[in-house]
């Protein structure tokens, strides 16, 4: 089963950011009860400890947790969505 919950409301901007995270279905179930994500702290991390979001696309989300399964760390592949407004994230040019 695929649950993706991204909330019931939100303002309509361009700052808007809707992020999957695909993990074990455990892990999927407490967030959705209101614990927090906890961040990943493997050395193989992509960019360093964090918290992991596939931008606008849950089905990357889940393709990730079902890979997961085959190298042992994910027993049922479950995608969680989240949302955050960037509209006070600062950019600065390189």
């Amino acid at each position: 089963m695929i649950r993706i919950t991204i909330g019931m409301y939100h303002a309509l901007s361009t700052s808007l950011l809707l992020g999957y995270d695909g993990c074990d279905e455990a892990v999927g179930e407490k967030i959705l009860a209101g614990n927090k994500f906890e961040p990943s702290e493997n050395d193989y991390d992509w960019l360093g400890h964090g918290i992991y979001f596939w931008e606008a696309n849950p089905e990357r989300a889940l393709s990730f947790a079902q890979q997961q399964v085959g190298w042992g760390r994910v027993k049922k592949p479950m995608v969680v969505g989240g949302r955050a407004d960037l509209g006070k994230l600062h950019r600065y040019p390189e």
